[in-house]
């Protein structure tokens, strides 16, 4: 079919002038992929022409580039460690940086709750970011105030990192505010009765980020529920448990901060041994995160039934959102910076497939865990118009299979593609400025116990080969262990067709559950 005949026989041919940032996407065979996507019904949706992806760019391996110099910081040469036991990563960065960040990294997060303590690491966190230091004389909101800023927290199942940005001459008055927090938490009795766990996911529906995607929490619970996924909803923490949690990832030799921008080393070690002078350590050894205990489908193991790989949740939605995934136990490190490579090539494909071609989809994106052991969910998260959701669901499933089959090669491109994302972008932006290495190596250290894995992942990286991704897609790719969640409007979605991918989700459904 000619170029021509993809437009519905336009006169003239529409072209797309694409961002530069979508430049790692649209390569070589992009344009083929595009126009293998006509049929010949002609390349027309209601009211406009589908254009034709032109572009003049060279192939980035025809590019004549300078070198990439790039120095990380020394995590020796900032590491510092109180006699408290206080251990701490300082990065000056330059005199005109116009501010500071300072971290506090916690061994925090359901992977560190034991037996009777589900929900107790979101309470304490909780309690830390919104109810101050026990016994201050002025709330937390009104110092937060005077400094101008506000708390930054992300939570993950094996850590959690509590985040300040400042002025320069702020810096010393922030880190002893953050210290407080941590060293002398309020866990007041009254306030931990009355706490109830929510719901674990976040409203409205918009979007396909963050750990409060509720398709995504739908899976967790579908595949394996606590501590995969949050503990249910109004679920109660005693006291005793949030105390005892608190004990062992609020002691001294358990935190780590991170300090970054214009600051001196020696002064930031010199205000940190003050501060915490006399704050009690554990007592005894870091315990290790537990790791996710992959099963098939929760509810279906505890009744005796069958694995079932589709669940649809009816939620009132202009748009249905899309969850697909598996649970994974603790990746070898062998296997860490292939899964890494795998995960860009995958998103790659995806997009390609769903966002490219077809126009169903803003994004069809595809994440691994980022525990320390390398467990917990590879999952796909997109969503659409209704008449998007079933097209969305189909094909992001073959992409998924076409990864998995043996007899479809992964290209050296592609594999060079992922390598400079993982490094040249990923790792080196989160060292490239002093805030931002700050922070990394102190969630680092919590995560990992120390930075050897993180300044050894570039020799890593550039070692992975094509075989090798090919392999830790068929060790974790097995379409068989894979779980659909759609949640949105779901008699809309049943009923919608899309005029050129008239995919129904009814099928799929039927195709999935073996009905």
């Amino acid at each position: 079919m000619s170029a021509r005949g993809c437009v519905g026989g336009s006169r003239r041919r529409p072209v797309v002038r694409l961002a530069a940032a979508s430049m790692g996407l649209v390569v070589g065979g992009l344009v083929v992929g595009a126009l293998g996507g006509c049929d010949s019904a002609g390349d027309t949706l209601p009211g406009r022409s589908r254009p034709i992806f032109e572009h003049g760019w060279a192939d980035p391996s025809e590019l004549a580039l300078g070198p990439a110099a790039f120095t990380p910081p020394n995590p020796n040469a900032t590491f510092i460690e109180t006699s408290s036991g206080v251990q701490g990563y300082v990065v000056p960065g330059g005199p005109d940086d116009p501010l500071v960040r300072i971290t506090v990294a916690l061994p925090l997060g359901r992977l560190h709750e034991a037996e009777g303590e589900a929900g107790a690491s979101a309470l304490v966190t909780q309690l830390l970011t919104t109810r101050g230091p026990a016994g201050a004389s002025d709330p937390l909101s009104l110092r937060l105030a005077e400094l101008g800023t506000s708390l930054s927290t992300v939570e993950t199942l094996d850590a959690t990192h509590i985040s300040i940005h400042v002025l320069p001459e702020d810096w010393q008055e922030a880190l002893e505010l953050l210290v407080e927090l941590v060293r002398n938490p309020d866990l007041d009795a009254a306030a931990i009765r009355a706490y109830r766990a929510g719901p674990g996911y976040s409203m409205p529906m918009a979007g396909i980020g963050g750990d409060g995607f509720r398709p995504k929490v739908e899976l967790e619970r579908r595949l394996g529920g606590y501590p995969l996924a949050p503990p249910d909803p109004g679920t109660a923490v005693s006291p005793a448990a949030v105390r005892a949690l608190a004990a062992r990832s609020l002691a001294a030799d358990r935190v780590v901060f991170g300090v970054g921008g214009a600051v001196s080393r020696d002064e930031v070690e010199e205000i940190l041994g003050s501060v915490t002078r006399g704050w009690a350590a554990s007592g005894g050894p870091a315990v290790e995160a537990s790791v996710v205990e992959p099963t098939t489908d929760a509810s279906a193991t505890a009744s005796g039934g069958a694995f079932n790989r589709f669940h649809g949740v009816d939620v009132p939605s202009l748009e249905g959102w899309i969850a697909i995934g598996r649970a994974v136990g603790a990746v070898p490190d062998a296997d860490r910076a292939a899964l890494a490579a795998l995960r860009f090539i995958l998103a790659e494909r995806l997009n390609i497939a769903a966002r490219e071609i077809r126009g169903l989809a803003n994004r069809d994106h595809f994440e691994i865990p980022v525990t320390g052991s390398g467990s917990g969910l590879l999952v796909v998260r997109t969503g659409g118009r209704p008449e998007a959701v079933a097209p969305l669901v189909r094909y992001s499933l073959d992409e998924i299979e076409r990864m998995h089959d043996p007899d479809e090669p992964v290209t050296e491109a592609e594999v060079t593609r992922a390598k400079g994302w993982l490094v040249d972008a990923v790792w080196r932006r989160s060292l490239e400025l002093a805030t931002g290495a700050s922070e990394t190596l102190a969630v680092e250290h919590v995560r990992r116990g120390g930075t050897d894995h993180l300044m050894g992942w570039p020799g890593a990286v550039g070692a992975v080969t094509a075989e090798d991704v090919k392999a830790v897609a068929l060790e974790y790719l097995d379409p068989s262990a894979f779980v659909t969640v759609v949640a949105g409007p779901l008699e809309r979605i049943r009923a919608a067709r899309h005029p050129r991918w008239p995919a129904a989700l009814d099928e799929l459904e039927a195709e999935l559950t073996g009905r």
